[in-house]
């Protein structure tokens, strides 16, 4: 009887440790999965200020180059333009991306 009683105690304990043992799988999870959330937000947001900075970049390396024949070089506003299609490229991308709900 006595090991019978100390069996059934063994059983009902080792139930509760699986039981436990899910509840904690289940909270380990569910703690990663919002770990990966929050880092896809990162990501996103990281991304899109890449596409942002990204042609200014181009822009900026074509008219850097030491070349005698760059569009715009012996024009009196030629840098402003340049300047222009730096701000209007990233504008129009953050148009897009708002009516496309990406931002």
């Amino acid at each position: 009887k006595y090991f019978k009683d100390v069996y059934d105690h063994i059983v009902q304990a080792s139930e509760l440790v699986e039981n436990y043992r899910d509840v904690v799988v289940g909270l380990q999870d569910l703690h990663i999965n919002n770990v990966n959330l929050r880092m896809n937000e990162v990501m996103k947001v990281m991304a899109v200020v890449t596409c942002l900075l990204a042609p200014a970049t181009v822009i900026g390396g074509i008219f850097g180059m030491n070349f005698t024949k760059i569009p715009f070089l012996d024009n009196h506003y030629g840098f402003w333009a340049a300047v222009a299609f730096m701000l209007l490229i990233p504008v129009a991308m953050i148009w897009l991306f708002k009516k496309r709900g990406w931002f």
